[in-house]
């Protein structure tokens, strides 16, 4: 069987067609959306963005939703992510994209995706800021942009620090404005890390069992956690990723059900068919006809 063709994915230097491979980038947003026809069709990036609009209007789709472009709103991509560039209309602002590799070689480097607005478990992937917030931030976003431009030897580790600066500032602001449980206690910490396995292995790992192994606890334990803290057993959300990428993959892809069930790693094409119907409603090849209606009626 022939694995499925994903939906592209793109290194830094491929989103404005750049000779040489990157780990960083700073934009004006600007000329960001000049030439970026591949990028109005829905893709992946390998690494991390962030999107601050200071003026203009647009519309940006991620993972099936559309959402507004508009002053004082930020955007937050992690790796994986679907994403498609929809419209612009006077857009200024800017953009940083940057490799995990690039944020670890600093001192006080974390896991990104321990910053809730990198782990689209949260399903949250904007941020709408106040005025001054605003203004505060942008002074940030010139201060990449000035050492980014000088490139002398200290560059890339100010760069690195400012970046730094920058996601404490969003972790703070976001902690704020959305209502969520805060992530500093043991049992946060264990939820987190069953949410980093799953979007790493669900497509060969689909039982609890094989998650609680990995976190040295028991499977009933795992579903207390889950059930507690997201309303939903492990389970539940093993099933919710499989679901996300098998909806992504007939979205976005040409991809024949039976190429999309290989490469979820299901047994054969009938039961994907099976699971993907009792979890939506609808047969994989109903969704496909769906989505594609509602592409033609608003696109």
């Amino acid at each position: 069987m022939k694995k499925s063709e994903n939906i592209p994915s793109y290194k830094i230097a491929q989103i404005k067609n750049a000779a040489v491979e990157k780990d960083f980038e700073f934009y004006r947003f600007e000329y960001f959306v000049s030439d970026i026809d591949h990028l109005k069709h829905p893709h992946r990036h390998d690494h991390f963005a962030i999107f601050f609009v200071t003026r203009g209007t647009g519309h940006h789709v991620i993972d099936f939703q559309d959402y507004e472009l508009k002053p004082q709103r930020l955007f937050l991509i992690a790796p994986g992510q679907v994403h498609a560039w929809k419209s612009f209309e006077g857009v200024r602002g800017f953009v940083i994209l940057f490799t995990k590799e690039f944020f670890s070689l600093t001192l006080q480097y974390q896991e990104l995706r321990a910053y809730l607005f990198f782990n689209t478990a949260y399903q949250h992937t904007f941020l709408d800021l106040d005025k001054d917030i605003a203004a505060h931030l942008q002074h940030t976003f010139k201060n990449i942009e000035e050492e980014h431009i000088h490139h002398h030897s200290y560059s890339q580790n100010i760069i690195r620090s400012y970046i730094n600066i920058l996601l404490f500032e969003l972790t703070r602001i976001y902690e704020q404005s959305i209502p969520i449980v805060k992530e500093k206690d043991s049992v946060n910490q264990l939820l987190r890390d069953f949410e980093a396995l799953v979007n790493k292995n669900f497509r060969t790992l689909h039982s609890v069992n094989d998650y609680a192994k990995l976190l040295h606890i028991t499977a009933n334990y795992l579903n207390t956690i889950c059930k507690k803290r997201k309303d939903k057993s492990a389970g539940e959300l093993i099933r919710d990723r499989m679901m996300l990428e098998a909806k992504r993959l007939l979205t976005h892809s040409d991809s024949t059900i039976a190429q999309i069930a290989y490469d979820l790693n299901f047994e054969d094409n009938s039961y994907f068919g099976r699971f993907f119907k009792k979890y939506s409603g609808l047969t994989p090849a109903a969704f496909r006809s769906e989505i594609k209606k509602e592409t033609l009626t608003h696109w």
